[in-house]
């Protein structure tokens, strides 16, 4: 064999006569005696042993299990995810008394939750079809529940220091008003279940009438919301609520009263602009846009005049019980006096 020279290094050779080189992924590692004998399916055609083969096994697996299908495909049957849903071909639909039911209603991770506080805040954030596209594909409870649980304790404690900041100058025995707690709780979650209740009622039962050889689109024409969606639009509108009731502390009407009227025109735009779709199918649109602000305002209304009013002191009843408490001791001292003279008078006879 001759030893290779410098030339020879330097020199390009052609290989295009020989086969191309290919590269299989699915191609085993391991030879089996019997192939793909079994069962196996595609998992039978994955051998253990090389990483890209693996790689891809285990990405198209984890997207399968977090779209929910997969029973048709990849060899394996996902029972646990199919049941989950509900949906499957064979699976059984959970009953809403077990826990599982409810894990839907809670499919959120932070940045969704973050996001869609944002938008609930903004005017204009959201785009157009927010509703149905991304509230009413994954409507949640879970933003919805702990925005109310927050709101309720917030506007109990800032009620409670608005109340000990506006006697803390007189000699008033201030003391805590743990009854502010089920006031709020009570109203709050009156607003944030029964008014989607109703809104979902009458969505319902105003469509319009659709012509279907004018309706361009007849499932757009059509379109309602479902009432958990309604029910995580309003939770979600009551976010803006928290930071405005720890401002209600600062006792000055004016700065109080805008804050009412910032929180409401800007959370009940929100609603308006996100309920735009169900909004255009509805007979009474005007009506419900109305009644949609109104109780928006009354809302924040109410939580300022219950929980952080404290109306000023009249100042006829400021000078009354002074004026009052001289005659009162006049009085007092000749009744006692004559009482005296009385008993004097029949000592003597």
């Amino acid at each position: 064999m001759e030893t290779p020279t410098a030339d020879d290094l330097l020199q390009f050779r052609d290989y295009s006569g020989g086969a191309p080189a290919q590269i299989n992924v699915n191609s085993p590692t391991h030879s089996g005696s019997g192939g793909s004998s079994g069962s196996g399916g595609a998992n039978a055609q994955r051998q253990r042993g090389d990483p890209l083969a693996d790689l891809i096994y285990d990405m198209s697996t984890s997207a399968q299990g977090l779209s929910g299908g997969g029973s048709s495909g990849g060899g394996g049957s996902q029972p646990q995810n199919s049941s989950l849903d509900g949906s499957g071909g064979g699976g059984a639909r959970l009953s809403f008394l077990t826990i599982e039911y409810y894990q839907q209603f809670f499919n959120v991770d932070t940045y969704m939750v973050l996001e869609r506080i944002a938008n609930s805040m903004i005017p204009k954030r959201a785009a157009g079809n927010y509703l149905r596209m991304n509230i009413g594909e994954n409507p949640d409870l879970y933003g919805p529940f702990w925005i109310t649980v927050t709101l309720i304790f917030s506007i109990a404690i800032s009620g409670n220091i608005a109340s000990y900041l506006h006697h803390a100058s007189d000699g008033y025995y201030w003391h805590y008003n743990f009854h502010l707690v089920s006031y709020a709780a009570t109203c709050i979650f009156m607003y944030a279940n029964l008014l989607p209740a109703v809104l979902w009622a009458l969505f319902k039962y105003s469509l319009k009438p659709v012509d279907s050889a004018d309706a361009v689109e007849t499932d757009s024409a059509t379109y309602t919301p479902s009432l958990l969606s309604l029910m995580c639009i309003y939770g979600y509108s009551l976010a803006i609520y928290i930071p405005v009731s720890i401002l209600w502390v600062i006792n000055i009407s004016l700065l109080q009263w805008l804050l009412v009227i910032t929180a409401a025109l800007l959370s009940g735009t929100v609603l308006i602009a996100v309920l735009t779709p169900a909004l255009r199918n509805s007979q009474f649109s005007l009506f419900l846009i109305i009644g949609i602000l109104s109780a928006h305002v009354v809302l924040a209304a109410g939580f300022l005049l219950y929980f952080f009013h404290s109306p000023p002191e009249s100042p006829l009843a400021a000078v009354a019980p002074t004026s009052a408490a001289p005659a009162a001791a006049a009085g007092l001292k000749a009744v006692t006096q004559a009482a005296l003279n009385a008993v004097q008078g029949n000592q003597t006879h």
